[in-house]
């Protein structure tokens, strides 16, 4: 078990801390003090209606970001892991010590829009069977970046690891097409709004995604439990996006939970089918990166290709 010191205390907005907050803010930092100061105070700048409190969950920033936290925002409440524990685990920290009736699931590389997250605890409170809300993600300048998506098939996965879906349909595999609140298969945890008694009933994050794969996992179980996820295309939040790690080590990651997602989803034959599908595609990529290491210009670029497809082949027939 990590060790966790308890840096300061949390309390409401509004500072009355016998008052249960309406919801619960978690966000994970890992040496992110620069994105995760601006994404606090668009917090709690936003003039938001509802009462919320802020937990940060830290696993071992060596940055400042404690300190920044301590002295900047003295209301959040911070866990402070002496490791990277991984965004599950961390998120589902965050939330068993919060207590707002509802819990965000907020990216520390966002901006928040007060407005678009208004509506959003509202609708989930107007709205009985939401188990989940969320909205659509936007680059810094402003155009789109992710909606939607439906769970994961083969053919989807295919398209993906190739490319071919981008190329084909803008954001795919998210879906950009509705401007009407529409029931979705899954939303991006990089800001996603939970009921809380959803949570309590199919339980929290599952912890061996480590990051990425987790959001849908629990998305897919608060579904067959009956509760719905909604997309609210006019809630908008600002998203940098891919701050913690470079896309060569997200790679392995983001394959290491699309297999743990069809493993605990969907069985071993499909599963099989997606392992056997993802190693042969990188074995593919591999061939022709190694020609691309003989000219001199690619060379350093074609060192990173083939260390990244190398670990995903290995991964396909040993991840457990």
């Amino acid at each position: 078990m990590m060790e966790q010191t308890q840096l300061t205390q949390a309390v409401s907005v509004d500072h009355n801390p016998t008052q249960l907050a309406d919801f619960s803010i978690i966000l994970v930092c890992w040496n992110n003090k620069a994105y995760l100061e601006p994404c606090l105070r668009s917090l709690y700048e936003g003039g938001l209606r509802s009462s919320f409190d802020v937990v940060v969950v830290d696993n071992g920033s060596t940055d400042g970001s404690q300190e920044m936290l301590q002295l900047s925002f003295p209301d959040v409440q911070i866990i402070q892991n002496d490791h990277n524990v991984g965004l599950a685990r961390a998120c589902n920290q965050g939330i068993e010590l919060s207590s707002g009736r509802h819990v965000l699931l907020l990216n520390n590389d966002t901006l928040v829009d007060g407005p678009s997250l208004q509506a959003m605890v509202d609708f989930m409170d107007e709205t009985p069977d939401a188990g989940g809300i969320g909205g659509k993600l936007l680059n810094p300048d402003g155009s789109f970046q992710a909606g939607y998506a439906n769970f994961s098939t083969l053919l989807e996965e295919f398209l993906v690891a190739t490319r071919i879906g981008e190329r084909l349909w803008e954001g795919y595999p998210s879906h950009l097409d509705s401007e009407q609140v529409k029931r979705v298969g899954w939303l991006s945890s990089a800001c996603l709004l939970l009921r809380r008694s959803a949570l309590d009933e199919v339980g929290l994050l599952e912890e061996g995604f480590f990051i990425y794969g987790d959001e849908a996992d629990l998305q897919y179980r608060l579904q067959k439990a009956n509760w719905a996820v909604y997309y609210l295309p006019t809630a908008t939040t600002l998203h940098y996006g891919g701050r913690s790690m470079d896309r060569w080590k997200r790679r392995k990651m983001v394959y290491r939970g699309k297999m743990l997602f069809y493993r605990r989803n969907y069985g071993p034959l499909k599963t099989g089918i997606l392992r056997m599908m993802l190693a042969g595609l990188s074995l593919v990529k591999l061939i022709g990166w190694s020609v691309a290491y003989l000219l001199p210009s690619k060379r350093q670029l074609a060192k990173k290709e083939l260390s990244s497809n190398f670990e995903v082949i290995r991964l396909c027939w040993t991840l457990q």
